[in-house]
């Protein structure tokens, strides 16, 4: 098959290629991907795979880099070339750019993902979705909210809905013990760690976190809000600097902005006691969420998009303000019977439909349907 990534989504673009292989019904998978993609943890899945992911190296990774026309125009023609000569039983397409153009020409079942929840797009989208839709055999969403919105938004329904899934060989509450976790990491053992692990833009609304903090400290003194980051918006990064300043809460924040790749991320969230997502808009929760909610994390979601379906009854939600959001993490920090039936019921929500497993089956079966 051949399979573009997106992004730099590690557990969907190498992890799930990696579970379709290790099914009977794909026996290669050509991954049209980027440099980047690799070093975040694909070269983890390249090397599992023995020679069955095979790579095509056709993007950066890098978005300064990969916006340039130039490097779109070569990028085109080695995707051209890429389907000129090799033979494929089903594409597997991520994205409507100059790659996944090309792909969707092709005389080949095809399957197109939408990567995101339409919550704030209009409906000058319509057009290309509609496009796609009319072109592709079949049309997918990652989640329910996604599918209502662009029905609502656009007139027609997917095909089908298929959500990301978590591979829990790596994220799982048996990865590290929370000791040798904050060991490794360098965090302190004597304190509350609230982990917050997204891309630092606007509609990931950390300051949501920032503003709830004073309202916890009244009662907890031991906290540690740990902000794992990569992607940033500078103008973002410093509104929230200075709103840390603003509220005197220096103490307590600590920003991690390192790239890490995919294998060491559970020692963040086997080091946090609560993981936290503020964001108002996301595909299907996040992926960072459903890993923490692997490792056995117990978790607090912003009540927006599809963050209620994919957190499910495994963990809590908060009304989008910041004393609410206080409100549920002191909860949590107040009362260890019910952080340990967060921690189990984050890890079953996940391992009752949410892994890999479950998401590459799913997918060989529409491939089956549509062959």
């Amino acid at each position: 098959m051949l399979f573009q990534s997106v992004g730099i989504l590690v557990h969907y673009n190498w992890a799930l290629p990696y579970y379709f292989i290790r099914t009977t019904d794909v026996e290669i998978v050509d991954n049209i991907t980027s440099f980047f993609t690799i070093l975040m943890g694909g070269f983890y899945y390249l090397f599992k795979s023995q020679g069955r992911i095979k790579l095509s190296l056709i993007k950066s990774g890098i978005s300064g880099i990969d916006s340039n026309n130039l490097v779109k125009l070569l990028a085109k023609m080695y995707a051209k070339r890429v389907v000129k000569e090799r033979n494929y039983d089903v594409v597997h397409i991520n994205s409507y750019d100059v790659i996944g153009k090309e792909f969707l020409k092709l005389p080949l079942p095809r399957v197109f993902v939408l990567h995101g929840s339409l919550d704030f797009a209009n409906g000058s989208v319509c057009s290309s979705l509609n496009e796609i839709y009319s072109t592709v055999e079949a049309f997918v969403v990652v989640s329910m909210h996604a599918a209502t919105r662009l029905n609502e938004l656009c007139g027609f329904r997917p095909t089908t809905i298929i959500h990301h899934g978590i591979d829990v060989e790596i994220f799982n509450p048996t990865s590290y013990p929370k000791d040798l976790a904050r060991r490794i990491l360098g965090l302190p053992k004597d304190k509350k760690i609230i982990l917050w692990n997204a891309r630092m833009e606007r509609e990931k609304k950390l300051e949501t976190l920032i503003k709830a903090l004073p309202y916890v400290v009244r009662e907890y003194k031991d906290i540690l809000i740990l902000i794992k980051t990569r992607t940033i918006d500078p103008s973002y990064e410093t509104m929230i600097q200075k709103l840390v300043n603003k509220l005197n809460v220096e103490k307590y924040v600590v920003f991690d902005e390192r790239w890490s790749p995919l294998i060491k991320m559970p020692l963040y969230y086997r080091a946090a006691d609560i993981y936290v997502n503020t964001s108002v808009t996301e595909a299907f929760g996040s992926l960072t969420m459903l890993e923490a909610m692997a490792c056995g994390t117990p978790t607090v979601a912003n009540n927006a998009s599809s963050n209620p379906e994919a957190l499910g009854d495994g963990g809590l939600l908060y009304n989008g303000e910041p004393y609410d959001l206080a409100e549920k993490l002191m909860k949590i920090l107040s009362d260890s019977k019910l952080a340990k039936a967060l921690s189990y019921k984050a890890y079953k929500r996940i391992v009752n439909g949410l892994t890999l497993v479950h998401t590459a089956r799913k997918y060989c079966e529409l491939y089956k349907f549509i062959s």
